[in-house]
C-alpha cells in the first residue's frame, strides 16, 4: 500500500488507549476528494513481514499543507462537517473540528475551530491548524488574526484543553519591533522541550520564536537578509539556509523581468548558512543566475542537500 512510513511502536494497552510499538509500521494514504475535503486511510502492517494488520479509515479531512499528525498513541486530523465544497457560504450545521483516533479506529472530537450556529452567526476559535508535541502533552493552536488584538499562539494541555501559555503577537513586537507578521508553526523539539515558530510578511520571514516549556518564556531570533518561508531551519543546530538579496514576486512575468535586470547588473544568487544561535554566517553556493531558489533540504543535522542551475544534486556538510 503506498503511503508514507510513521512510527515503529507494537500494540500494547494502557489506560485503554492502544498504542504503537517496535513490532509496527503505520502508514497513511490521502484520497483526493472535492477540495478542500479529503479521506485518509490508515494502515498498520507487521514491520518484519510487511503483512498489512489492520486498516480504517478518517472521512471528510481539510485537506491542507499540514493534514495529519500520527503519533505514538493517537492520530490527529482536522475534520469538516457538513460542508458543501459546490457552496460558499455554509448552513448552520457546519462545523470544523480537531478529532483524535488510537491504532483501534476509534476516534473523538478534541476541540472545535470554528462553526455556523445561525444563518446569520458564525463563529471562529482557532485558525485550521495545529501541532501536537511527541508526547501527546501539549497543542499548539493559532487564534485571530494579524492586528487584532488577542492575535497569538497558544499553547494548552492535551488532556484538560485548558491553556498553559499564550504568546502574543503585540508582545513579540513589544520585544523587537521587527517581528511584526502572521505566525507560522514550525515544530517541537524530539524530547518535547521547545515549540519553535516563526513570524513572517508574505514570503519573508522577519524572525524566529521558540517557546520554552520548562519556564514558559520564549526566546526569539531575528532573521537574516534571505530568510525566506521556503527556508528550512534546523531547530536542532539553530542553522538556516538563507539566500541575501532573494526577492519574490509572485509573477513569472515580472521575475523574468527582474533577472534580465539583474544579470545586466551583475547579480548572482548565493546560498549561505546562518546560525540563529551564534550569528556566525558561512558561504555554501553561488552561481551567476540571479533569483535562482536553490531548494535547501536538511537530510541529517549535518548534512544540508540543494540544488544547483544544472540540476546537479549536492550535499554540504557542516563541519564538527
Amino acid at each position: 500500500m503506498a503511503g508514507i512510513a510513521g512510527y515503529f511502536f507494537f500494540f500494547q494497552k494502557e489506560k485503554s488507549i492502544e498504542c504503537l510499538g517496535e513490532k509496527r509500521d503505520v502508514f497513511y494514504k490521502i484520497e483526493e476528494k472535492e477540495s478542500p475535503l479529503a479521506d485518509v486511510v490508515i494502515a498498520i502492517d507487521d514491520k518484519s513481514t510487511k503483512e498489512e494488520l489492520f486498516s480504517f479509515k478518517i472521512e471528510n479531512i481539510r485537506k491542507n499543507y499540514h493534514p495529519i499528525e500520527l503519533h505514538q498513541c493517537g492520530i490527529y486530523v482536522i475534520r469538516m462537517f457538513n460542508y458543501d465544497p459546490n457552496k460558499v457560504e455554509q448552513k448552520p450545521d457546519y462545523k470544523s473540528e480537531l478529532w483524535r483516533y488510537s491504532y483501534t479506529g476509534n476516534g473523538e472530537s478534541v476541540l472545535l475551530f470554528h462553526e455556523i450556529i445561525s444563518q446569520d452567526k458564525y463563529k471562529s476559535y482557532y485558525v485550521t491548524d495545529f501541532r501536537i508535541d511527541s508526547f501527546e502533552k501539549y497543542l499548539v493552536l493559532e487564534k485571530g488574526y494579524l492586528g487584532k488584538e488577542d492575535y497569538s499562539l497558544v499553547v494548552k494541555d492535551l488532556n484538560t484543553k485548558k491553556d498553559v501559555f499564550t504568546l502574543l503577537s503585540k508582545d513579540l513586537q513589544r520585544m523587537n519591533p521587527n517581528f511584526i507578521g502572521v505566525f507560522d508553526m514550525l515544530e517541537w523539539s524530539e524530547d518535547g522541550r521547545y515549540f519553535w515558530g516563526s513570524v513572517s510578511d508574505g514570503a519573508y520571514v522577519n524572525g524566529y520564536f521558540r517557546i520554552d516549556t520548562q519556564n514558559w518564556k520564549a526566546d526569539i531570533y531575528e532573521a537574516p537578509d534571505g530568510a525566506m518561508g521556503g527556508s528550512p531551519l534546523n531547530i536542532n543546530t539553530g542553522y538556516l539556509p538563507v539566500q541575501p538579496g532573494q526577492v519574490w514576486t509572485g509573477d513569472y512575468q515580472l521575475t523574468e523581468e527582474l533577472k534580465e535586470q539583474y544579470k545586466k547588473e551583475g547579480k548572482k544568487s548565493q546560498l549561505y548558512l546562518y546560525n540563529l544561535f551564534t550569528k556566525e554566517k558561512t558561504l555554501v553556493e553561488t552561481t551567476d543566475e540571479p533569483l535562482f531558489w536553490f531548494k535547501p533540504e536538511w537530510i541529517s543535522d549535518i548534512e544540508l542537500e540543494y540544488y544547483v542551475p544544472s540540476g546537479e544534486k549536492k550535499v554540504y556538510n557542516i563541519k564538527q
